[in-house]
């Protein structure tokens, strides 16, 4: 007897209607007409379900259909392995992206310059600052090499005042926007204490010392005078930067 006559005759001994048999295993009326007329084949869990519920050996039932429904089983048996093969990678993929954004972020957050450098979806941008009229100096060892008129170079080992790195707001656009940078410029020359800045994220690939007068004027407002540059305070001023890994700076 062919599974889809089992099927239905079992149905009408247990005086259930197609409709009835579709709610009781969570199918459509639609699917039950299917596997009576052996349209379509039941998957081996739901052949398990069946076999319970109209009580007939499932064993008997795939001897009788014979090799027809044995292969649909095993084609649904291999699609299943393969569909969770997909998810797993799938899943897989999405957890290293997330990782990535995770690591980008933290980046961001952290002004975390060589993060920043390889970040793929920063673009590198131009901003304006005004800087201290001096830069900060640092004492350290230092080697100092002198040639006499004869050619002969001494060297001997003394302390120097070095320049450290400056701490300014980076005007990335005309209406203020922008972040908090470190990034070195040297001595800075009377009137020179500001700067074109290239960067990238919290990475300064160059920054230039210029006048007032070379920064464009539509900027120059926002910037402010050579007198007022004030160092960062959060509480005042709020974030360094955002943490958006996608974002070029500004808050």
């Amino acid at each position: 007897m062919k599974l889809g006559q089992k099927l239905k005759q079992k149905r009408i001994q247990l005086n259930k209607t197609q409709a009835q048999m579709a709610t009781d295993l969570h199918v459509t009326r639609q699917t039950i007409s299917h596997w009576e007329n052996d349209d379509t084949y039941p998957s081996l869990d739901m052949l398990v379900m069946l076999s319970d519920y109209l009580d007939f050996s499932l064993d008997s039932a795939l001897k009788e259909e014979g090799t027809d429904m044995v292969n649909n089983i095993i084609q649904e048996l291999k699609k299943g392995k393969r569909y969770q093969k997909i998810l797993k990678w799938l899943g897989l993929g999405i957890g290293i992206f997330m990782i990535f954004i995770a690591i980008l972020t933290y980046g961001r957050a952290t002004q975390n310059d060589m993060i920043d450098r390889y970040n793929p979806f920063l673009e590198e941008s131009y901003g304006y600052a005004l800087l201290p009229e001096a830069a900060p100096t640092k004492k350290v060892m230092g080697t100092e090499t002198i040639i006499d008129k004869n050619g002969k170079k001494t060297t001997h080992r003394r302390q120097m005042m070095l320049p450290q790195p400056v701490d300014a707001y980076v005007v990335t656009n005309i209406f203020g926007t922008g972040e908090w940078l470190k990034f070195q410029v040297g001595t800075i020359p009377k009137g020179y204490n500001y700067a074109i800045v290239l960067h990238k994220g919290s990475y300064v690939k160059r920054a230039k010392l210029i006048t007032k007068k070379q920064i464009p004027a539509i900027y120059q407002d926002t910037i402010g005078d050579k007198n007022e540059y004030m160092k960062y305070d959060r509480k005042n001023m709020g974030p360094r930067n955002s943490i958006n890994p996608f974002s070029n700076g500004g808050v």
